[in-house]
């Protein structure tokens, strides 16, 4: 009998292990166009930091909102996801978040904006008009 129980609680543990995925770093654009076709961007910055400047295309949720998670939890778990931050800190904490509620392709640009920018690639600012 106990026997039967250890290989049951190896087994559990073993699939629990294996079903806990990594989140996946990617370096630029060249590879969320060619591999991610039908991706949703997602800045996870203030809205001041995210006026500051914003790769193109990418959505504004502020990490710090107090519907952060709510807004989160609204978007497609079948979508494919791609985070960034400043440095990467609240866009991992975000991307566990996700993991940790069901989603499944979740992508963190590596190194955040400021290795964004380091690497030569665009970046847009929001314009006010008064």
């Amino acid at each position: 009998m106990k026997k039967i129980v250890f290989l049951f609680l190896f087994l559990f543990i073993t699939c629990e292990f294996l079903n806990k995925s990594e989140v996946v770093l990617i370096s630029n654009l060249d590879e969320i166009g060619s591999e991610y076709t039908d991706h949703i961007l997602i800045d996870v910055r203030s809205q001041d930091e995210y006026d500051f400047g914003h790769i193109p295309n990418a959505l504004n949720f502020d990490f710090y909102s107090e519907t952060f998670q709510d807004t989160i939890l609204t978007l497609q778990k079948n979508k494919s996801i791609i985070l960034y931050c400043r440095t990467n800190n609240r866009s991992i904490k975000t991307a566990k978040f996700m993991q940790e509620n069901g989603f499944k392709d979740i992508s963190v640009i590596k190194g955040g904006l400021i290795e964004w920018v380091k690497n030569g690639n665009d970046i847009n600012y929001t314009t006010y008009s008064k």
